[in-house]
């Protein structure tokens, strides 16, 4: 069914969305819908319509005019508020998710759109009327490359759909076509062509205040990891992920570069500095860090980084080094790091109890068993 033809018939519209969705007809893809077929309802992701909020700042105070149309949120105060209700979509007939993932399921975009969509399922299995969903076609920024093994259960949480690597390769459409597989969901899924097959990287609007740039994206899966430490993750830098460090590391340390960098040499290449974060983890003092930069980003192995990253910290400074406590995006019961791993085996390594090339050659089979599983979807 062509896209015009679903959004024409449609009697009522709600969007998940936010400021990414922008260039169709020159304008947010929001005020399109708005303007030309009508919106009923907007829902909101983490970090705002227009990405104004930090990571896990609740977006429950946020006022938008949009004349008609509602705005709901759905990154509130509490784990609740991070689905919508049933009742919500009753009276849709058509949900559009049109956002702007970064490849790594840490994410918290499409755990969004899944939950909608899961609630949107269960309208079904009562036996009622449930949105046709419509999803953008919007590329990965990331590309396609594969990284990282499956989220075991015990460790789902929103920052990971069980089962999902690391670093998917899928589009935003591919991505939730699998999930609807996956989880049996009873939904009528389309794909709405509203992007070039053809785009810039300098067409890039942020999708969240700390993915600055399409080269973020390919750095994100093996740095967001350090959000489960007392490692600066850079924010409060202008280039976040590809910046980071602490007041502890001493970048003149050529041993400690050496040993950073030795696993894939070629690839990338760290470039020592200094930084003062303006706000977040160690802000306002001195760090000692790196900026890394990509010599072959289609080569580089970002998980592998950011496991060997941390690990060497670990062993370099080891009284100075923490794992941080304490709730993570809603779980209380479990530290951020290993809802970020999500992955016994590679916790061992960070504990010292493998080696990297264990792992190594551990991500090389779970990469390949992913790739065939989500063939049908790329």
């Amino acid at each position: 069914m062509k896209k015009s033809r679903i959004l024409s018939d449609a009697k009522s519209i709600g969007m998940l969305t936010n400021q990414s969705a922008y260039g169709w007809k020159g304008d947010y893809h929001f005020r399109t819908i708005q303007r030309e077929y009508g919106l009923k309802k907007l829902f909101l992701p983490e970090h705002g319509l227009f990405a104004e909020l930090q990571d896990q700042v609740s977006g429950s105070g946020l006022i938008y005019d949009l004349g008609e149309t509602e705005v709901l949120n759905l990154y509130g105060d509490n784990e609740e508020s991070l689905a919508p209700a049933e009742d919500i979509l009753s009276d849709l007939d058509t949900l559009i998710v049109d956002i702007r993932d970064v490849g790594a399921r840490y994410y918290t975009f499409l755990t969004t759109a899944l939950y909608a969509m899961q609630a949107a399922d269960r309208l079904a299995k009562k036996g009622k009327p449930r949105p046709k969903i419509l999803v953008s076609n919007a590329k990965n920024p990331a590309g396609t490359k594969i990284e990282g093994s499956p989220l075991d259960k015990k460790f789902s949480s929103f920052v990971g759909v069980e089962g999902t690597l690391h670093r998917h390769g899928l589009s935003a459409a591919g991505l939730l076509e699998y999930y609807k597989d996956k989880f049996n969901l009873d939904l009528e899924l389309y794909q709405l062509d509203l992007y070039p097959k053809k785009s810039s990287e300098f067409l890039w609007v942020p999708p969240s205040p700390n993915i600055p740039a399409q080269t973020t994206c390919y750095v994100y899966t093996g740095l967001c990891l350090l959000e489960g430490t007392n490692l600066s993750e850079g924010r409060g830098t202008t280039r976040p992920f590809e910046t980071f460090g602490a007041p502890y590391i001493n970048d003149l340390d050529r041993s400690l570069l050496e040993k950073l960098q030795e696993k894939q040499k070629g690839i990338f290449r760290l470039r020592p500095l200094k930084f003062i974060p303006t706000f977040h983890k160690h802000a306002g003092k001195v760090c000692g860090g790196y900026q890394i930069l990509l010599d072959n980003p289609k080569k580089f192995h970002s998980l592998l980084f950011g496991l060997l990253l941390i690990r060497t910290l670990r062993e370099f400074y080891p009284d100075k080094f923490e794992f941080l406590q304490g709730p993570y995006e809603f779980r209380s019961d479990l530290p951020a790091i290993q809802l970020l791993v999500g992955d016994q085996f590679l916790l061992d390594y960070l504990d010292g109890k493998r080696s990297y090339s264990e792992i190594r050659d551990y991500l090389e089979d779970t990469e390949k068993k992913w790739k065939k599983v989500t063939k049908n979807y790329r």
